[in-house]
């Protein structure tokens, strides 16, 4: 029990017991004691609780070691594994200076045992993953990222975004994997093809509706801007939006494009295309259109629209899962924009394992609520 005059600190009194020496195992004797106060957990209203105990210094019989005795506590200065472990649990979803700021603790050392401690929980099996690539340095080095669909929690991350990166990444994982959501990348296709040949191969829609609509805003750029009489964003805002989310505005705009130029027209055409074919709700319909869609453009004099016919006839079968699944990397978009948050938040990380090991603890936590400890 504590006193009245220092209600958070508490006396202990440890029991009688032996202490074998950790070289031989033999018989110590006691050398010197203090008296130490160790902080041992928190609570609201209260603050720090400390635990005050004679910490011994024993002297071994036969190998003349000497060595201090923590109990099994884990002490190191003036804290305790417990307590240092709870510092650690409370920067999950939390940056390091909020936490050291609420508890009165150097920076330095919070940081310390937030990477001693910090424990990395992933999900053990998984049936529908998502596989992308992130920049840990913008233009330099980057990484893969597998998430579970279901839940997004991180479950493999690797460096590097090449074949046997990506393979390691797709290794690191167990369980019954049967659907597996990827970009257009030729390096992930090999790579789940290789560890994951059973599975589904889904392509990410996003990525395929993007391919047209980069290649209008490509188009609108080569000609004169000069001559437009809308603004640029505008024009980028209303040939990407689906026809029926139009304003009139924005419909007078998309007419004066498409009558400008026709390679804007073609393109325009090709894209409500490709979105007439993603509707499809069965693998016959998918199969059909998606066909009437590959004979249309594959040969198309409009080259952005040859091309991404040309790459998605070498992944047709990829494309018809994609049309029939429900599956979608929205939460991957989303976790690349909260890795964005966590590099600019830290001012960016050069020990590349810490990084690693920030994401593990931040993306797809399922118990997000800090309880008091």
């Amino acid at each position: 029990m504590s006193s009245d005059e220092e209600p958070n600190v508490f006396p202990v009194i440890p029991d009688r017991h032996d202490i074998p020496c950790p070289l031989c195992q033999r018989k110590t004797i006691l050398h010197s004691k203090k008296r130490r106060r160790f902080r041992h957990g928190h609570a609201w209203n209260v603050g720090v609780l400390w635990i005050e105990l004679d910490v011994p210094r024993q002297r071994c019989t036969s190998c003349d070691l000497t060595f201090v005795y923590d109990y099994g506590l884990g002490l190191v200065r003036t804290s305790t594994e417990v307590f240092r472990k709870g510092i650690a649990k409370r920067c999950h979803g939390r940056t390091i200076s909020d936490v050291a700021r609420e508890y009165g603790l150097p920076y330095t050392t919070v940081e310390r045992w937030f990477y001693q401690y910090a424990s990395v929980e992933t999900m053990e099996r998984a049936t529908q993953v998502l596989v992308d690539e992130f920049a840990t340095r913008k233009g330099h080095h980057y990484a893969t990222i597998v998430l579970d669909a279901k839940s997004g929690q991180l479950l493999s991350i690797v460096p590097g975004r090449d074949v046997a990166a990506i393979t390691a990444a797709l290794q690191g994982i167990s369980g019954d994997i049967r659907s597996v959501v990827s970009d257009f990348a030729p390096a992930m296709a090999k790579a789940i093809n290789h560890v994951f040949p059973e599975a589904e191969h889904v392509l990410d829609r996003f990525h395929l509706v993007q391919f047209v609509t980069d290649a209008l805003r490509r188009r609108r750029r080569f000609l004169n801007e000069a001559r437009r009489h809308h603004h640029v964003r505008v024009i980028d805002r209303s040939l990407a939006r689906r026809p029926e989310t139009l304003t009139g505005e924005d419909r007078e705009v998309v007419r004066s494009c498409i009558q400008e130029d026709p390679f804007i027209r073609n393109l325009y055409q090709g894209l409500q295309h490709i979105r007439y074919v993603l509707k499809a709700t069965c693998e016959i319909q998918a199969q059909r259109r998606l066909s009437d869609w590959l004979d249309r453009y594959q040969f198309h004099p409009c080259g952005p629209l040859a091309k991404i016919a040309k790459a998605i006839r070498v992944r047709e079968q990829a494309m018809r899962q994609t049309i029939v699944s429900r599956l979608s990397n929205g939460k991957m978009e989303g976790t690349n924009n909260k890795i964005k948050l966590i590099k600019r938040r830290g001012y960016g990380y050069r020990n590349l394992e810490r990084f690693f090991l920030r994401l593990r603890l931040e993306i797809g936590r399922q118990n997000s609520n800090h309880e008091l400890w």
